[in-house]
């Protein structure tokens, strides 16, 4: 079963997979359409240098490499059309030292300026080690963007003596930087975008979260109510022969046992009445009840006389130190006295149930205007799952458990204007917290 952070876990998770997603398909196919123009330069490049190349036969190329004037300027003819046919930056005739044989260049000096950068290229088209026509990659000098081919110009022994150069700027960079800034805003929009609807989602399952629970807790009290009715229905006659004979056992010896019995029939009775009370309407569990006096001290002995005859078969050491004679606090003493009862009693199980020693206790601190009793045990502890699920009706980590103690327990807490906090350490015990309102008289 998955849990409520898991869930939150989940969709986050599925937001972000789905953002990264759309993001990197935007940014492949940005990365797609760059590879593509700079191929498509790259072939036309190819070409125009492959075509101007024609333009130069050996016995013009020895020309142009001896300082031919007639040469040079029919070689500057032929790169100055091509260089305004294509729309391109440069065409030149480098010699096999990165010398300018010609160039469209208006001012040049007489070395390739960019031999550094493009002699890789240059020297693989004189060595024949490349293809006709050799790319660069794109490059930048300056402010611009410039790819450049190179293809061998042949002089009469044969041999690759000199270099056409068509160099062009690479003019569809600005049109990349805008689509590259538009996709940054996008992925900026598509994050926002994505954690404002994953919150809202969040929003909607938390609120269906709630709706749920409503709806499960309301199907609980009518299932609570329909039991409680047939189980008070079957106690009440059982009770009421047990405290009749009792009763003729107190005015016949006047034995403390009998007394005993008929105070505990009373206070089961006031219970059972209490939890139908508040199963039939939804009402509160301290209907039947009235507040009064209640002396912390003595609550505490009772609640651990009882505790040790019900496991008087088992030696429990107590944690706590005893509250001060007379310390009191209005409250609901009988509800309290069931709070504890059962926080100890689940205390000494789990002392029990994890084999260790049964060590529990109740500690009571005073303070102006409010009481803490904090229930504390040695036990075997719980789970961080376990702890948010044990305030859920009906759920339990005991075999024979009904899964109402803690959930009525922190109902009834919660109408005395108080409190009831679980904090627990698997294998080390667990501590439950009543804080209540009021102002403690000593």
């Amino acid at each position: 079963m998955v849990t409520s952070t898991g869930k939150f876990a989940l969709i986050a998770l599925f937001t972000l997979l789905l953002i990264a997603l759309v993001n990197a398909v935007w940014w492949f196919n940005y990365q797609r359409t760059e590879q593509m123009l700079d191929d498509q330069l790259g072939r036309r490049l190819a070409a125009v240098a492959l075509s101007a190349a024609v333009n130069f036969s050996p016995s013009e190329v020895d020309s142009l490499r001896y300082g031919s004037i007639d040469a040079y300027l029919e070689a500057i003819s032929i790169l100055e059309r091509v260089r305004q046919s294509d729309s391109l930056s440069e065409v030149f005739v480098l010699d096999e030292n990165y010398f300018y044989l010609a160039t469209t260049l208006l001012e040049w000096d007489s070395v390739y300026f960019l031999a550094d950068v493009n002699s890789p290229q240059v020297d693989s088209v004189l060595l024949g080690l490349a293809p006709m026509a050799c790319l660069t990659p794109t490059y930048r000098t300056g402010s611009l963007y410039l790819k450049t081919a190179f293809t061998p110009l042949f002089a009469s022994d044969g041999l690759a003596r000199a270099v056409l150069g068509v160099e062009a700027s690479v003019d569809y960079f600005d049109a990349l930087t805008e689509l590259r800034r538009n996709l940054y805003y996008a992925s900026g929009l598509s994050l926002l975008a994505g954690l404002v609807l994953g919150g809202l989602f969040l929003w909607w399952q938390r609120r269906m979260q709630l709706a749920e629970q409503k709806l499960f807790l309301g199907e609980t009290h009518a299932h609570l109510g329909r039991m409680v009715a047939v189980v008070a229905h079957e106690l009440r006659n059982p009770l009421m022969i047990i405290r009749g004979s009792a009763e003729r056992l107190v005015k016949k010896s006047g034995q403390e046992e009998a007394r005993f019995v008929v105070e505990e029939v009373d206070r089961l009775n006031q219970i059972v009445t209490g939890y139908l009370d508040f199963a039939r309407s939804g009402g509160s569990l301290l209907k039947s009840e009235q507040a009064a006096q209640i002396d912390l001290a003595g609550l505490v002995a009772g609640t651990r006389k009882h505790v040790s005859e019900k496991y008087s078969e088992h030696k429990i050491t107590w944690l706590d130190e005893p509250p001060p004679v007379g310390l009191s606090l209005v409250g609901y003493e009988r509800s309290l006295r069931q709070v504890l009862l059962n926080l100890l009693f689940n205390g000494v199980e789990s002392c029990l149930a994890a084999g260790k020693p049964v060590e529990v206790g109740i500690r009571v601190a005073a303070r102006d205007s409010s009481v803490s009793l904090a229930v504390i045990d040695h036990g075997g502890g719980l789970s961080r799952r376990e702890q948010r699920r044990v305030f859920t009706p009906f759920y339990t980590t005991k075999q024979s458990g009904s899964g109402l103690g803690l959930y009525l327990s922190r109902i009834i807490v919660g109408e005395m204007s108080g409190s009831l906090t679980l904090k627990s350490t698997p294998g080390q015990g667990s501590e439950v917290l009543i804080q209540l309102p009021g102002e403690p008289k000593r």
